[in-house]
């Protein structure tokens, strides 16, 4: 198997597993985890791209996600222990919530973060691996 996804659950979980999902407000509970290989540039970069982020996994090297400012402060401040809702914190519009909903959609399905989704921040990841 060259390429492979793996979503994983806990085994104790009463119910049917539940996939990572950005439709409702469960997203702002998630706990982002930054992936090891990723790696943030910030050199020779145009004027409204603050850094571009790129996963050293990644088959295809041309593979980079480019962030602005306001993106690039929710990325740094990806810790492994704060929720979403936490990390955009008073930095939302009504407009940006959108906007940070996006982001972190985009964080993840370019394998930049892995979520923790259990209801108490526990060891329950689901990761998405886009080909």
């Amino acid at each position: 198997m060259v390429r492979h996804s793996a979503i994983v659950y806990r085994n104790d979980f009463p119910g049917r597993p539940q996939p990572i999902g950005f439709t409702g407000d469960a997203w702002l509970d998630y706990v982002p985890i930054r992936l090891s290989d990723t790696i943030s540039v910030q050199e020779k970069l145009p004027p409204d791209i603050a850094a571009v982020l790129i996963n050293r996994t990644h088959s295809y090297t041309d593979l980079i996600m480019p962030i602005n400012a306001t993106e690039k402060r929710w990325f740094d401040a990806i810790e492994g222990r704060r929720r979403i809702g936490d990390i955009v914190k008073g930095t939302l519009t009504e407009s940006q919530r959108e906007v940070a909903l996006t982001f972190f959609e985009r964080l993840w399905w370019c394998d930049q973060v892995v979520f923790d989704a259990s209801p108490q921040s526990g060891a329950n990841f689901a990761r998405g691996e886009s080909q």
